[in-house]
């Protein structure tokens, strides 16, 4: 690496200095991995989600410093996104390429229909990757192209050509969003009835050069349910907690702009959220257009300046993460990011 472009990277993401320690952390990321996929898949993880998210060496008595501008998950995303792996990384890409007038819904891999990963898109050019309390999201927009008038196609549709010649009207669709920015962003779907079921398919055309397809149906999304009175943190466990505590300092609603808005309810659930935004990682490591928003559900409860969260999924299964906190005057400090009281929660 060149030192303009370790400069650039450096101002990107502090954290990692060389391409060496890059290298590194992709290795711990296939790691993560591996236990879900059947061949390391990076786009799983990355360098702002799996590692460093939380801080155990916090010192409440520093002054809080504001971090790097990346959307960072504040649940250690390595089991977050491990979960969602399972399916993500085996074809979960095309979801978005679905949607065509009448493809508004929920839908899952045609063979791992009880998974626990969902793709819901709203129709509106919202789509939602779903595991239960946690939830990605992104945006996606879809064209139709007549291969034999239109003077200008997208590569997608030259590209799968070039090995299997398409004709007529084919339908794209286009997202960074990041389980399809990992591939391209471009896809071409179709929409079949097998068996009673609506089945979508995708092509795309992978680095290889090889085309690729992937086959989903359309479903419904379980029910989902989550008792903040069950204590499932580990940590929590081992700390000797057992019943929820609740502090009414932190009740309410609070924001910063690059890290997002958590919104604390007085019945031990609570939610965090971010906006949708590119992670410029991935420009700068793998040369694609990544992005996601998080959208989280979670039961937490209190002590000694400690945040205990769980996040469940629909598999039964659930993560847990630690939080560090205090108040500085009107901010609530959380892993030593200020937080702006924004409004008060709705007491549940």
């Amino acid at each position: 690496m060149n030192n303009d472009n370790e400069k650039d990277l450096q101002s990107v993401n502090p954290d990692i200095e060389s391409e060496e320690h890059a290298e590194e952390m992709t290795d711990a990321y296939d790691e993560a991995c591996k236990e879900y996929t059947e061949e390391p898949q990076h786009a799983c993880c990355d360098c702002s989600n799996c590692l460093g998210c939380s801080s155990s060496d916090f010192n409440e008595e520093a002054v809080p410093k504001k971090k790097r501008k990346i959307v960072t998950p504040v649940i250690v995303a390595a089991a977050a996104f491990a979960i969602v792996a399972a399916v993500v990384f085996g074809g979960v890409w095309i979801y978005s390429a679905f949607f065509g007038a009448n493809l508004k819904g929920v839908w899952a891999e045609q063979g791992y229909e009880n998974s626990g990963i969902y793709f819901e898109f709203d129709g509106n050019g919202n789509v939602y990757l779903k595991g239960g309390g946690i939830s990605y999201f992104g945006n996606y927009e879809i064209a139709t192209y007549d291969v034999a008038k239109d003077t200008e196609l997208p590569n997608v549709i030259t590209s799968i050509s070039a090995v299997e010649p398409l004709s007529g009207k084919v339908n794209v669709l286009k997202s960074d969003f990041y389980m399809f920015g990992m591939s391209g962003g471009e896809f071409v779907y179709t929409m079949d009835n097998e068996n009673g079921e609506k089945v979508l398919k995708f092509k795309f055309v992978d680095a290889s050069g090889t085309v690729s397809q992937w086959a989903f149906v359309k479903t419904d999304l379980p029910k989902f349910t989550m008792d903040p009175n069950v204590i499932t943190n580990a940590s929590a466990d081992e700390a000797g907690i057992t019943t929820l505590q609740i502090d009414k300092n932190i009740l309410g609603t609070w924001s910063e702009a690059d890290y997002g808005t958590y919104t604390f309810y007085d019945d031990g659930t609570a939610n965090y959220k971010t906006k949708y935004q590119v992670n410029p990682t991935y420009q700068m490591f793998y040369g694609v257009t990544t992005g996601y928003g998080i959208d989280m559900n979670f039961k937490y409860t209190v002590s000694d300046g400690k945040i205990y969260m769980s996040v469940d999924y629909y598999t039964g299964e659930t993560n847990g993460d630690v939080l560090t906190y205090f108040l500085d005057g009107s901010n609530l400090v959380i892993n030593g990011v200020g937080y702006t009281k924004t409004e008060d929660a709705e007491l549940k």
